[in-house]
């Protein structure tokens, strides 16, 4: 996949919602995976990197779901600007973010993605592989 992190999240997020609710394109359970590298345009000053940007989108299309889980990272171990490889998500996501003050689409508009994940503890930190394949995201649904 490439293009923008946050639309590339969303397409994602459709993706997994029609297997939810429709049971298609695929049956679930199921366990999707993608790479590629995704881009971000910056517009704000905050922190984070392209796959936390995408999980953030993503966990906003997912909202309320109880069947959705994701976890979005790079192989290098350091998404971005900040020290994590990425972060995880599932359909609570953007509760707990409200619940600690945090609005989704704030974040996404200062490019501050890992504060939010930060602030909820969601962050994927596994520290430096030592190699770069690629971005992955792994979205589980049940």
């Amino acid at each position: 996949m490439e293009g923008e992190a946050r639309e590339c999240g969303a397409f994602h997020a459709a993706i997994a919602r029609e297997i939810e609710r429709h049971g298609r394109p695929f049956q679930r359970p199921i366990l999707l995976l993608s790479g590629g590298e995704t881009t971000v345009s910056i517009r704000g000053n905050g922190k984070g990197g392209r796959n936390t940007e995408f999980l953030l989108s993503f966990a906003a299309n997912i909202s309320g779901s109880q069947a959705i889980f994701a976890l979005a990272a790079d192989t290098d171990g350091i998404d971005g600007s900040e020290d994590n490889a990425g972060a995880f998500a599932d359909g609570q996501t953007i509760e707990r973010l409200l619940a600690d003050g945090l609005r989704a689409e704030a974040l996404l508009e200062n490019n501050d993605a890992w504060s939010g994940f930060a602030k909820i503890g969601d962050l994927f930190m596994c520290g430096p592989t030592g190699t770069n394949v690629n971005d992955f995201r792994a979205i589980l649904v049940l």
